[in-house]
C-alpha cells in the first residue's frame, strides 16, 4: 500500500539533504586573478564536478520558511558518495526524528509521534514542484554545480564580478503512468552558472523550469577549505513554483572527510505508518 506521506514531515526530511561542511575559512587565490575566456572558464566549471573524497560527515544548522510556517532545527548528515546519505533531526538537545535516503527510497522515523515513512525517491520532487534525481542533492550538499551537463556548449557572459555560464538543457525522459511503453519529453531548463573572476568558486546557481513554471536558486556563501575542498559555509536555497514558496538556510558546521560511519536507520517494531 502507498503511503500518504504528511506535508511537513517531507519538508523537514528534504530540508535536512541539502547541505554539509566546512572547516577553516581559507582564501584560495590571489586577488587580481587573471580573467579567464569562454573554453578556459567552462573548463573550471567542468572541474568544479569532481568529489576527491568517498565519504564526509557533518552537522549543520538549517532555517526553513514556506507560506505556511517558520523552522528552525539541527541536523546530522553521514553520506557515502553516490550511495545514499542518513542522520538525526533534532531541536536543542532533543532527537526528533531520523531518516535516510538512497537513490531509490526515502525512509523517516518520527520519534514524537513513534511513526514511520517510507516513500520512493521521486516524492521529494513535490517539495521543488519538478522532477528532481538523488544526483541534484548530492551536488547541492557539497556546494557542486547542481545539473552540470558535460555535453552541452555553455553560453559566456563576462562580467566585473562573474563568468556566467548558461545553456538549455533537456528534461529527462519521464515515463507515462498508464503506458509504461511510451515517453514524453518535457521542456526546457534553463541553467546558469556563476563562477566568481576572484576566486574562481561557483557562487550562485539559477535554474529555471518553464514547463513546470519554476525557479530555484542556490546560493554558496564564503567557501571554506578542508583538505584541499573548498565547501560552502552557508548555503541558501530559494524554490518558487505555483503551489507554494520555499527559504531554506544552511549554516555548515565541522566536517570529517573519509571516516566510515554507519548509513543506516532504525524503524522500531511499535511503530505505525505516519498519518
Amino acid at each position: 500500500m502507498k503511503i500518504k506521506v504528511n506535508k511537513k514531515i517531507f519538508a523537514s526530511v528534504l530540508i535536512l539533504m541539502v547541505g554539509v561542511l566546512s572547516c577553516k575559512n581559507v582564501k584560495e587565490v590571489t586577488e587580481n586573478q587573471r580573467r579567464l575566456n569562454e573554453k578556459e572558464a567552462q573548463e573550471v566549471l567542468f572541474s568544479k564536478d569532481s568529489i576527491p573524497f568517498w565519504f564526509f560527515y557533518s552537522k549543520v544548522g538549517i532555517d526553513f520558511k514556506d507560506a505556511n510556517r517558520s523552522n528552525t532545527f539541527n541536523a546530522t548528515v553521514k553520506m557515502r558518495v553516490d550511495s545514499a546519505f542518513s542522520g538525526t533531526l533534532s531541536v536543542a538537545a532533543f532527537i526528533g526524528g531520523t531518516y535516510l535516503i538512497n537513490q531509490d527510497s526515502v525512509y523517516f522515523t518520527d520519534k514524537g509521534d513513534k511513526c514511520f515513512v517510507i516513500e520512493n525517491f521521486s516524492a521529494l520532487s513535490d517539495m521543488f514542484g519538478t522532477t528532481i534525481e538523488y544526483s541534484f542533492f548530492q551536488s547541492l550538499i557539497l556546494g557542486l554545480p547542481v545539473g552540470l551537463d558535460y555535453s552541452i556548449k555553455y553560453k559566456y557572459k563576462s562580467t566585473r564580478e562573474y563568468y556566467i555560464l548558461s545553456s538549455f538543457k533537456k528534461k529527462d525522459l519521464r515515463k507515462i503512468e498508464h503506458d509504461k511503453d511510451e515517453v514524453v519529453e518535457d521542456e526546457n531548463i534553463f541553467v546558469q552558472y556563476y563562477l566568481n573572476t576572484e576566486t574562481y568558486h561557483i557562487d550562485r546557481i539559477s535554474i529555471q523550469v518553464p514547463s513546470d513554471t519554476v525557479e530555484i536558486d542556490i546560493n554558496y556563501i564564503n567557501r571554506q577549505a578542508y583538505e584541499n575542498f573548498y565547501f560552502p559555509e552557508q548555503t541558501q536555497i530559494k524554490i518558487v513554483h505555483p503551489r507554494d514558496s520555499i527559504f531554506i538556510s544552511l549554516d555548515y558546521g565541522n566536517i570529517k572527510l573519509n571516516e566510515r560511519k554507519e548509513i543506516d536507520i532504525n524503524i522500531p517494531e511499535s511503530y505505525v505508518k505516519c498519518p
